[in-house]
């Protein structure tokens, strides 16, 4: 079960505006992958094996995934965006019911949802050129770093951060290429630099939310929840603009509930 549910999560990540971190949090994982990374010593037999079924689920999705999701989001956008709006409703209706509301809490979640939709807007989507020199090896250190940050902190998208700094189309290509052994040497630095920046991040991020989940909890389970809202809403408002047929509209309702039985299924 760890590895479908990390191969999903694997999907969701190449999908812009879809949080791994969420998912992860949806299928009930994410604070024993958290504990697994922080605390791994302490039973390093079944952390290791936890960390290696869920990873090698996430590796070989995006590495599978990733021309058939390019492809899916170019042809099939509308049913494909539906589907994993299923898979976070019904994930987010099940993370609700771990908070306990007051007044306080319900502000923040509203504070959370206006400030994410307000920075979604700066959503750019030009493409950074590579320029063969230092600058490119800056660029993709901070892709690195962006791209482990947003897979821990929960609600926010990788891809759509990627997307942001322009190189979201570069780094899709470097993993579907990576079979390719004239593609990889001739890219070694980008690979180099990448790799280093989400590895820095990597510890850093994960003893961060660890932290914060043990010791305020009730208020880190409140802005997650604030953060999901807010990621369904950014979906629905780039679904909704897609010109769709008939047909994609009834297909994208049977994949929103498929994604909302998936979601239920994988929550138990």
């Amino acid at each position: 079960m760890l590895f479908i549910k990390g191969f999903i999560v694997g999907i969701g990540k190449i999908i812009p505006g879809v949080s791994g971190a969420m998912l992860a949090i949806n299928f009930k994982i994410y604070e024993k992958l958290l504990n697994a990374v922080t605390n791994f010593f302490d039973n390093w037999k079944d952390n290791l094996k936890t960390l290696l079924l869920f990873g090698i689920g996430v590796l070989l999705a995006i590495i599978i995934c990733s021309n058939i999701i390019l492809y899916l989001l170019t042809n099939y956008k509308f049913i494909t965006m539906m589907f994993f709006i299923g898979l976070i409703m019904g994930g987010t209706y099940n993370f609700s019911h771990n908070i306990k509301y007051n007044l306080s809490n319900i502000i923040w979640i509203i504070l959370v949802v206006l400030l994410l939709l307000f920075l979604s807007l700066f959503n750019f989507n030009n493409e950074y050129i590579l320029k063969n020199n230092f600058i490119d090896l800056i660029m993709f250190f901070i892709g690195g770093v962006i791209e482990i940050f947003a897979s821990i902190v929960p609600g926010i998208s990788a891809t759509s951060l990627l997307m942001m700094m322009g190189i979201y189309d570069h780094v899709l290509k470097m993993i579907s290429m990576v079979f390719s052994y004239s593609y990889v040497i001739n890219n070694i630095s980008l690979y180099v630099s990448y790799g280093l920046g989400m590895f820095f991040s990597f510890f850093i991020n994960a003893y961060l939310i660890s932290f914060l989940l043990k010791k305020y909890s009730n208020y880190m389970n409140t802005v997650i929840l604030g953060l999901a809202i807010s990621s369904i809403i950014y979906l629905i408002i780039v679904t909704i603009n897609i010109k769709i047929t008939v047909i994609d509209f009834i297909l994208g309702i049977m994949l929103l509930v498929l994604g909302l039985l998936i979601s239920c299924i994988l929550d138990k």
